[in-house]
């Protein structure tokens, strides 16, 4: 059984302080990226690179690769955590400029400050310079999971296009985008985290699991978070998926179960969500049909899977935190 639940932010900070020398020199490998870039990038991947996230995807690869018997040096770890990080941050550049989106982290996007033809550039340095984070790793199947990881969230983006508006798509569908464009991230994560905790192939890919079910909690409740369900001091605009079109699980909940004026009502105020009180009559009927609290269920059962495999690591106060951090995950608030 999971532990009881205390706030996420607070478990995130502890995790952060229990793995503090590697995310520190994580943070020197990402800024020697922007030190050593050609002038007129390196001035705004500093910029880029100030506003700083939660962190979360690096953490948990420190607090995996601590959990072994095998201590990796803070220079192997601090490398592939920069790597994760930089492909995260690459996507959210290229995510901004699909989505519109004006504020990330409480301050403006890139393509918002410099304008989209640089912002795409940006990002397509950073990516590269992911890779390049990890070039040398002495375990040649780091830089191959990060690739790979780098090529399915593409390909989990590029699906979730092809089905923006669709007002009948499957769960099926859905799961393999969240699969894709969060979930791999958090999985390479996890498993380059248990490679560098000297785990062998079945630790590493029951590691790899347990990040992917962690990665589509973290992205359902993302979705909630987007329409303010169980949402504070979100770094975010509200409702930017319902503006972009995104049919999210919320809403599929509720496509199973209505009839087909239930379903033509939804249909038309989903085509006019910029209108200024439509968003709030969505919220409304989609809490009729109890389809947030189905997708809360949905990621906690995720939360669960992750849980139950993070029990089976080695124990440590590292493998203590992790199990921390995915007990608290459904009661995140940004």
């Amino acid at each position: 059984m999971a532990p009881n639940k205390a706030d996420f932010q607070t478990v995130l900070s502890q995790a952060r302080e229990l793995v503090k020398e590697q995310l520190a020199q994580t943070e020197k490998v990402i800024f020697d990226v922007a030190k050593k870039a050609p002038a007129g990038i390196s001035e705004r991947l500093e910029s880029l690179f100030s506003r700083k996230g939660k962190r979360i995807r690096s953490t948990l690869l420190c607090l995996i690769a601590q959990s072994g018997e095998q201590k990796p040096s803070s220079q192997r770890v601090a490398h592939a955590c920069a790597g994760i990080e930089l492909l995260h941050l690459a996507s959210l550049v290229h995510d901004d400029i699909i989505d519109g989106t004006d504020i990330r982290r409480g301050q403006k996007t890139a393509h918002k400050e410099w304008g989209t033809q640089v912002a795409v550039l940006i990002g397509d340095y950073v990516l590269s310079q992911s890779m390049q984070c990890v070039i040398d790793e002495e375990s040649h199947d780091i830089p191959t999971v990060l690739s790979k990881a780098a090529d399915k969230l593409i390909a989990g983006e590029i699906l979730e296009l092809d089905y923006t508006g669709d007002m009948h798509l499957s769960f099926e569908t859905y799961d393999k985008i969240i699969d894709g464009k969060t979930a791999s991230l958090i999985a390479a994560a996890a498993r380059i985290g248990a490679i560098l905790a000297g785990f062998d192939k079945e630790q590493a890919d029951q590691c790899a699991e347990m990040g992917s079910h962690f990665g589509i909690a973290f992205q359902i409740i993302d979705d909630l978070l987007d329409y303010g369900f169980g949402s504070k001091n979100l770094d975010k605009a509200k409702f930017t998926d319902l503006g972009n079109g995104l049919i999210t699980l919320p809403l599929l909940y509720y496509f199973a179960d209505c009839n087909e004026q239930e379903r033509s009502e939804m249909e038309s105020l989903i085509k006019n969500a910029e209108q200024a009180d439509v968003p709030e009559k969505i919220i409304a009927l989609l809490n009729n049909k109890d389809a947030f609290k189905k997708a809360k269920a949905k990621a906690q059962d995720h939360l669960e899977k992750a849980l139950e495999i993070a029990e089976s690591l080695p124990g440590s106060q590292f493998t203590d935190e992790i199990i921390q951090m995915f007990s608290s995950m459904d009661n995140r608030g940004n």
